[in-house]
């Protein structure tokens, strides 16, 4: 059942444990490319969805729901490496002691680092191309912002565990289907239900910050409001990824593999019984 998912799980940490502890500067890079890919559909997002604001459309949200998966399908297929999908591949990694708590923290705060610097690079340079450069205060970019910034902590912290629930089944439930393109239609819609349902990201909002702070803005966006959201977010999506896929599968696995060796032992209790 799961096991197949989780075994991979326990690969990609090894993978990754391996690259940060030999080529730490090829980690961080890989790290910084899923901050910039994230960037990539976070512009083209609010770019189509302010088309749709504009006309008072109940999809100005919806419609760029749709297309954020892509963003991980950029990242899975391209190599890159993401927070908030390594606090699940970890966490299984560690129950299996296959990963000490040090591989851990060292791997989460060095991917954070890096998707932030990649968000916030991506952000310059999407500055200099002019495109937000003259957006009115009332543009689908800071409108969702400044809800962003100004929700309350519970409410955020809650946001960020089902959002990474999510994103972390979007990873796993993958490897339970054949076919880059299946996997690739999963993908696209569990990040759909995050996006659609306004949950919190913690990655997608550094870049969503990161391009609103450095373009014209109202008072209502500043860097220490998005301070006050990434914290209850990261957070929880930490115990999203960590708790509700990470060890809750780690947990189911142990009465699959019970089962599956008790299927086994009948088996050849039968082949034993006909030999006869």
């Amino acid at each position: 059942m799961e096991e197949q998912g989780l075994k991979y799980f326990v690969a990609l940490a090894h993978k990754k444990k391996r690259l940060l502890d030999h080529y730490p500067l090829h980690y961080f890079i890989r790290a910084m490319l899923a901050g910039i890919f994230v960037g990539f559909l976070i512009v083209t997002c609010f770019r189509t969805g302010e088309y749709f604001r504009v006309a008072d459309s109940p999809f100005a949200y919806l419609f760029p729901a749709l297309f954020f998966g892509i963003a991980l399908i950029l990242i899975t297929y391209g190599g890159a490496e993401l927070f908030t999908g390594n606090t699940s591949y970890f966490t299984v990694a560690y129950m299996r002691n296959e990963v000490q708590l040090r591989d851990i923290g060292r791997n989460w705060v060095a991917c954070y680092l890096g998707n932030a610097a990649g968000a916030i690079f991506l952000a310059i340079l999407f500055y200099f191309t002019g495109i937000f450069s003259h957006i009115p205060n009332d543009h689908l970019l800071h409108e969702i912002v400044s809800y962003k910034m100004h929700g309350s902590v519970t409410a955020l912290f809650f946001k960020g565990i089902l959002c990474n629930w999510l994103v972390c089944l979007a990873v796993f439930l993958p490897t339970q289907v054949k076919g880059d393109g299946a996997k690739m239609a999963m993908m696209v819609l569990v990040v759909f239900l995050f996006f659609s349902s306004g949950f919190e990201h913690s990655i997608a909002n550094l870049s969503l910050f990161s391009i609103a702070l450095i373009s014209p803005h109202p008072d209502t966006i500043s860097i220490g409001a998005a301070i006050y959201n990434l914290i209850p977010v990261t957070i929880g999506n930490i115990v999203g990824g960590a708790v509700f896929v990470g060890m809750l599968y780690q947990f189911l696995s142990k009465s699959a593999t019970k089962l599956s060796l008790e299927d086994n032992l009948n088996r050849v209790d039968e082949i034993a019984e006909k030999a006869k």
